[in-house]
């Protein structure tokens, strides 16, 4: 399997953020973390139009949070975030 290029945007004390992170790093999945708020994370969030947090970057395309948790609960969609994340 192809490792992915991962970059991972987290806000300062989001449930969603922390959840992410967790899941890479539970798994072993390699990501480059950039807080969102420091000069860096604003310029690629304004670049890729990231428009909630955290914001994810996977081969240099943005993918919504929304799209690897599950719904109505801040939880991360194991399936779903095994086909985002390649692990």
């Amino acid at each position: 399997m192809t490792a992915h290029r991962i970059t991972i945007l987290p806000a300062r004390s989001c449930r969603r953020s922390q959840k992410i992170l967790e899941y890479l790093e539970t798994h072993g999945v390699p990501f480059e973390k950039i807080e969102l708020e420091s000069p860096q994370g604003q310029t690629l969030a304004e670049t890729y139009d990231l428009r909630a947090s955290p914001g994810i970057l996977v081969n240099g395309a943005s993918v919504n949070p929304y799209d690897v948790l599950q719904r109505g609960i801040c939880r991360v969609d194991e399936g779903a975030a095994r086909r985002v994340f390649g692990k």
